[in-house]
């Protein structure tokens, strides 16, 4: 310990007597510290830290997902586990507090929180048969709602909301950190779990299921139950399903299963960013053998007085063991400085992002890559100075030059910091080229000069289709009316706004067969206009026309180039037919339209969609979950106007309020926003690159100041 002591008090002589040399090896560790601390920071909230749930290894996520029917089975089928379902992005209507607001909640089954083992801060959580029709007409709020509608009152539990249209009573308030998947719900509600409603039941809203071990069970025991009931499942459906179906569904625990899209980004980024460190490592490694070379004399004198090899280079870690933790605590004080910034670029649908931040594991990785590092850059100049042939070096006198060996030394470091450097450059520039490629793609659309909204009266409102249809085409009527307004028109689907709307489709010319998945075809929902205001071009035949905006019309569609090309290649594709595979009447195509980016930039569909087709509003479209024809009660409006789109705003509410004072008017914004908030996932990806591309700059910086 004397000795010990003796080291660090003379090496904190000696960084003393260098201040630049300190000062740039410092920050540069610091740098390369902070960055690894911040990102680590990342990978430890969304990864390592525990979902908070009782007994979480029990918890399991049933791979692929399920219609309500497939989730009562398996509730009522299943011994090894119990099973809960949840449907993300539901979207309701607040009234009768003010200001009508547009709210975004979870439907969940009944024991959904009880499976997860969570309390509300107050009330209580469902009860079960909740999700049963006659039953369901309970909501729970999120902490953060219940501050902001209710200023967080107690009394508030007990309470009636009109939600959706319908009177619900509040009876319990989740607390502020319960969080599941990405998204922060503003409320739950019951799943409405009505067998009668065979669309809804067997066809729509396919959900993840979540289940919990029973005592004693392993994930494999459950998972071979799961697989003998899957062939039952798909017998119950009320028309043929593929043998396709669910085949590959497996098992996952739940936290591996939530956070398996972000695993490999976060995994990369951490990667990429210890290439930082590593070039940290490289430069004070050079700065270090470069003040071996000045200290020669000194460590010569320091061998003659009968320092052995082992106590030299004992001295020289014992310096870079103090550089190394000031760069530690200088680069965790730079990681909590930078982490807010950090979170706000990575995209916001992240799972788990509200869970990072700065805790003991992260504190913990902070102090062992500061030792490690201090191991990185010092060992390899200590083990060079104190073999140095010190006695010969005071005999010759001073020399300013190093010996050969250093020399390569040097040399090798500097390799090293080039390929390392080369390595990040060209990540940060093939991240950048990707991102240049995917904002030149032309989306089959014209976004200048378009304002959107999205218009979203209650399903009660539109349960009258002639109302709901002369709603939406009074406010058409409104809104082109408005100076400036060139064209208007609405539509179920925005491009590239990450909503997706399809169905299994039947195909004329194109027998099913029974071993194989039917095709699944997006649909688009829209008035007359809207190939006018998008300038989407009509490539053959025919489009809409007003008479077909009605349910008694025959039922008629528009069909894109690439869907044309795929199912009837070398035929006319006018007066072919398409449909539901639930269904019985059939869509004629009266057009062929220009291919859209529908979902993506990327990639103008989701992978699992083979086709694209346009229905007129009110003539048969809307959600597959509808039997007959059907329309969708939330729309989209799409203006086109030759003023500034910001100044439509005020007016469009004034229209929609003056219609329907309970629906909403929200999502305002130009399309062009639109299109440019589908590059925040590669752009985010490319900032985090050019980052460590500019510290890579730092870097080389400080090295050339010392």
């Amino acid at each position: 310990m004397t000795g010990l002591i003796q080291d660090v008090l003379y090496a904190l002589r000696q960084l003393r007597k260098s201040p630049g040399f300190t000062l740039v090896a410092v920050l540069t560790l610091a740098l390369g510290i902070g960055a690894n601390t911040a990102i680590f920071s990342l990978v430890n909230g969304v990864l390592l830290e525990p979902l908070g749930f009782p007994e979480q290894d029990r918890l399991v996520q049933v791979t692929d997902s399920y219609p309500e029917g497939a989730l009562v089975a398996m509730r009522a089928n299943l011994r090894s586990m119990d099973v809960a379902g949840y449907r993300e992005g539901e979207e309701m209507n607040l009234t009768g507090l003010g200001e009508r607001l547009r709210l975004h909640g979870t439907s969940v089954s009944a024991n959904f929180f009880s499976l997860l083992g969570v309390r509300p801060e107050s009330g209580r959580v469902f009860l079960e048969a909740e999700d049963q029709p006659g039953r369901d007409n309970v909501v729970i709020l999120s902490h953060t709602l219940w501050q902001e509608l209710f200023g967080s009152n107690p009394n508030t539990v007990g309470r009636s909301v009109m939600l959706g249209g319908v009177s619900r009573q509040i009876i319990g308030v989740m607390p502020g950190d319960f969080q599941l998947a990405s998204s922060k719900p503003q409320f739950w509600v019951p799943l409405h779990l009505d067998a009668r409603a065979v669309g809804a039941y067997w066809g729509g809203g396919f959900m993840p299921v979540i289940g919990r071990l029973q005592t004693g069970v392993t994930l494999d025991h459950a998972y071979a139950e799961l697989r003998a009931q899957i062939p039952q499942m798909r017998r119950m459906f009320p028309w043929r399903m593929p043998d396709s179906l669910w085949a590959s569904a497996t098992m996952l625990p739940l936290q591996q299963s939530l956070v398996s899209d972000a695993r490999t980004k976060l995994l990369v980024l951490l990667a990429a960013i210890s290439l930082v460190l590593l070039i940290a490592c490289a430069n004070v490694a050079n700065l270090l053998l470069a003040r071996a070379a000045v200290r020669q004399k000194e460590l010569a004198l320091r061998a003659a007085l009968g320092a052995g090899r082992w106590r030299v280079c004992r001295q020289l870690l014992t310096e870079s063991l103090l550089l190394g933790t000031a760069g530690g605590a200088l680069g965790l004080l730079l990681a909590i400085g930078s982490l807010s910034s950090l979170k706000a670029v990575l995209p916001a649908d992240t799972p788990r992002l509200a869970m990072v931040g700065i805790d003991w594991r992260v504190v913990t990785f902070t102090v062992g890559v500061a030792i490690l590092t201090s191991l990185l850059f010092g060992i390899a100049p200590a083990l060079h100075a104190s073999r140095m042939e010190l006695m010969q070096s005071v005999k010759t006198g001073w020399q300013h030059s190093m010996t050969a060996a250093g020399q390569r030394l040097g040399s090798a470091l500097a390799i090293a910091e080039v390929s390392l450097a080369v390595v990040l450059v060209i990540s940060a520039g093939l991240t950048v080229r990707s991102l240049w490629e995917m904002s030149r793609v032309h989306p089959g659309f014209r976004s200048e000069s378009i304002v959107t909204a999205r218009v979203t009266p209650n399903d009660s409102f539109c349960l009258d289709s002639v109302r709901c249809r002369n709603f939406y085409g009074e406010l058409l009527e409104q809104v082109q009316a408005m100076p400036g307004v060139q064209a208007a028109a609405v539509v179920n689907v925005l491009p590239l706004s990450g909503r997706i709307d399809a169905f299994a489709a039947g195909l004329e010319d194109h027998p099913q067969d029974p071993s194989q998945p039917a095709p699944v075809i997006f649909e688009t929902v829209i008035s007359p206009d809207y190939l006018r205001v998008m300038e989407i071009p009509l490539l053959r035949g025919r489009g809409f026309t007003p008479a077909e905006m009605v349910p008694q019309a025959p039922p008629v569609g528009l069909i894109t180039a690439i869907t044309a090309q795929k199912y009837w290649p070398n035929e006319n594709p006018l007066g072919k037919h398409v449909k539901r595979v639930w269904d019985k009447d059939w869509v004629t195509i009266v057009g062929v339209v220009g291919d859209v980016n529908q979902y993506s930039l990327a990639s103008r569909l989701p992978g699992f969609v083979e086709g694209s087709i346009y229905r007129p509003y009110a003539n048969g479209g809307g959600s597959s979950s509808h039997q007959g024809p059907m329309q969708p009660t939330e729309l989209t409006l799409v203006v086109r106007t030759a003023n500034n789109p910001a100044s439509l705003s005020g007016e469009l509410r004034e229209i929609v309020t003056s219609i329907n004072p309970e629906a909403p008017l929200s999502e305002m914004q130009t399309l062009a926003t639109v299109v440019s908030q589908s590059l925040s996932t590669p752009r985010s990806t490319m900032t985090l690159f050019s980052i460590l591309r500019r510290s890579r700059c730092f870097l080389a910086l400080w090295e050339f100041m010392e």
